[in-house]
């Protein structure tokens, strides 16, 4: 069933996925980011999009690139990711959440000679599609998702090959070398681990009073290895993206309730009414009254987080 809305994560910044477990383990989404955007979250489900208009940001911690319309993109199971729209004008995504044992169950030859392989191969963590890989990928993720969306007899047949061959076709395009990709594989599981450990921190302590050396605690890593974390994945310090996460909560709740700016201020861990106006007016492009008015914001700053 194709799905609209917003995306929902919880409190880790975990995207709920519920709707794919059970008989069908297939997500399939509608996004319009012209209105919204995608932040950073990770799931245990591998997902490919393509491009339906517009253009997007497409970043994961190996990637940061620009895609428009007909451009793809794949990423692997509990990878960080997250996009949004690069200019002003309509920005559709279609997308679509699969877990990885839809091509075959753990154990089965399937699943050790072209399902594993693939989740363990750290070229494959997030990426676009090159020129080889353009049209047969795009082709199969809109075919997959088309049948998704009419739900025709026999759809789940033709969805769970479309799928299997995506993931055969970029198996093929980027095969894992054992002994190399095994050291790869173990410093990018304990690099993605690191930032889930602080976004989570700071998601779930971000109306508080936090320092960078608090940040990195809850990672249990060297303030000098939380920069660079930061840094290297979001492209940012740890104490602008507390800010910016801040700003994010503080734009829906202005959106979404009656609650006085003041109290959003507060709750939002920004002591200064001051400093909150002046911030929210740089990345917004407008004061928090009008944002709460119905003001369009720039999309180009809402989309960093």
């Amino acid at each position: 069933m194709i799905e609209f809305g917003d995306t929902i994560t919880d409190e880790r910044g975990r995207e709920d996925l519920g709707h794919v477990a059970g008989g069908f383990p297939v997500g399939c989404y509608f996004d319009d980011l012209s209105h919204k955007t995608i932040p950073w979250h990770w799931h245990g489900e591998m997902e490919a999009g393509i491009v339906a208009e517009g253009r997007i940001r497409f970043r994961t911690p190996g990637q940061d690139l620009s895609l428009s319309k007909g451009d793809g993109f794949f990423v692997n199971s509990e990878v960080l990711h997250e996009m949004h729209r690069e200019e002003e004008g309509p920005c559709e995504v279609h997308i679509l959440a699969f877990q990885p044992e839809l091509a075959g169950a753990k154990g089965s030859i399937f699943w050790d000679k072209y399902i594993f392989p693939v989740l363990g191969n750290p070229q494959l963590e997030g990426m676009g599609l090159d020129r080889d890989l353009r049209k047969p990928v795009r082709d199969l993720i809109e075919d997959a998702w088309l049948a998704c969306v009419k739900e025709e007899e026999g759809f789940e047949i033709r969805v769970r090959e479309d799928l299997t061959r995506l993931l055969l076709l970029l198996g093929g395009k980027y095969p894992a070398s054992a002994g190399k990709e095994k050291g790869g594989r173990e410093r990018s599981r304990r690099y993605n681990e690191r930032m889930k450990q602080m976004l989570t921190f700071i998601r779930e302590h971000y109306g508080e009073p936090l320092t960078a050396e608090q940040i990195a605690a809850s990672a249990s890593v060297s303030p000098s290895e939380c920069l660079r974390c930061f840094r290297s994945v979001l492209g940012t310090t740890p104490i602008s993206y507390l800010r910016d996460y801040r700003l994010q909560t503080a734009a829906k709740l202005l959106a979404g309730t009656s609650r006085k700016i003041s109290d959003i201020t507060d709750q939002c861990g920004f002591s200064e009414m001051s400093y909150f106006a002046k911030s929210f007016r740089e990345m917004y492009h407008c004061t928090p009254s009008a944002y709460r008015n119905g003001a369009d914001p720039v999309r180009t700053g809402e989309g960093k987080y």
